[in-house]
């Protein structure tokens, strides 16, 4: 056997395990990029959720209702604004 076809039937043998390699390296950079922009969000909504804490204390309504707005809003902008800067 010739050096090259050594060569050839060693390269027949690891191409699909590197491309395999390839696939996952992608797929693990994909799942980085949702797992921070996950952790951006999050960050924005206990943010939110405390200034609709204060707005609630201030204007004399309901602690809880004043956090759950106050998250779901600065929650639902925080995937927005996450998803533009993606973009």
């Amino acid at each position: 056997m010739e050096r090259t076809q050594a060569g050839a039937i060693a390269q027949a043998i690891l191409a699909p395990d590197l491309n395999r390699q390839e696939e996952a390296r992608q797929k693990r950079a994909i799942e980085a990029t949702y797992l921070s922009r996950k952790r951006k969000v999050a960050w924005l909504a206990l943010v939110g959720a405390a200034i609709g804490a204060a707005v609630a204390y201030l204007s004399g309504t309901s602690f809880s209702t004043g956090v759950i707005w106050g998250g779901l809003v600065s929650s639902a902008l925080g995937w927005l604004v996450t998803h533009r800067a993606a973009a």
